[in-house]
């Protein structure tokens, strides 16, 4: 008989500055999608360990994480945080009802999944007709994979780069497992179900400054320069408002 799988704590690629990140999401849907999230009931889809839900959790009404595992630190947030929740479950098979969430939260998610177009219809399933959906994930076109740090490794055949990967005896080879896509392509998945805000320019001109509580360089680059380099960004941040046709 085999040995009863024990959950991981986190996952592998760590859960440093999950608070930070954390409160990155809030700025943006405050500040840039008018988002009251003391009323909000929220969904963090692809929650991993838990990190950024629990540390969202203070500051809304409830807080729900979903994830294909379980995590052993899911038990330390639930004993912080009453109103948070989270759910074993995947795109394909999960508890959730419709119409249920105010906000959903799908950061660096759409990568990983096999069928991202699932992952979509999903979210445009579980989403309030007046709810927002903040959305962010990598650039295939930017020249660092930022999962194992290696340039182009990405945009070869995915046998080749892990031979060659492993060849140099690279660090993160068993990392290389996410499939991004470009921007256009991301858009093309997203408009049959939502309206796109286009967040990145309001990341670097005001969330970043705001974070850090100092000005940076990019900060100063004007926001239509910002929205026009998009495409080429390291990653995007969309904000998702559903079609009111496909609400009604």
């Amino acid at each position: 008989m085999s040995a009863p799988h024990t959950p991981n704590i986190d996952p592998r690629w760590g859960a440093k500055d999950r608070n930070i990140k954390a409160e990155q999401i809030a700025h943006i849907l405050e500040n840039f999608g008018g988002v009251t999230l003391e009323e909000a009931i929220v969904l963090d889809i692809g929650c991993g360990s838990g990190g950024i839900a629990a540390h969202l959790a203070p500051r809304v009404k409830h807080m729900t994480g979903l994830d294909p595992e379980p995590w052993s630190r899911w038990n330390q947030w639930l004993d912080e945080h009453r109103n948070l929740s989270f759910i074993q479950g995947s795109v394909e098979n999960n508890s959730l009802q419709s119409k249920s969430f105010d906000v959903i939260i799908c950061n660096q998610v759409y990568e990983h999944v096999p069928d991202p177009q699932a992952l979509i219809r999903l979210i445009a399933r579980l989403i309030k007709p007046d709810g927002i959906v903040y959305f962010a994930g990598p650039n295939l076109l930017f020249p660092i994979e930022p999962h194992v740090f290696w340039p182009f490794v990405h945009w070869i055949p995915r046998k080749i780069a892990i031979k060659l990967m492993k060849g140099c005896r690279a660090k993160y080879v068993d990392y290389l497992d996410a499939y991004s896509t470009h921007y256009w392509k991301l858009k093309s998945w997203l408009r049959p179900c939502f309206e796109i805000q286009n967040a990145i320019p309001f990341l670097i001109r005001k969330t970043t400054p705001f974070i850090k509580g100092e000005k940076t360089l990019t900060s100063r680059i004007p926001s239509k320069a910002l929205s026009l380099l998009t495409p080429l960004s390291p990653g995007f941040i969309f904000l998702l408002h559903p079609h009111k046709k496909l609400t009604k």
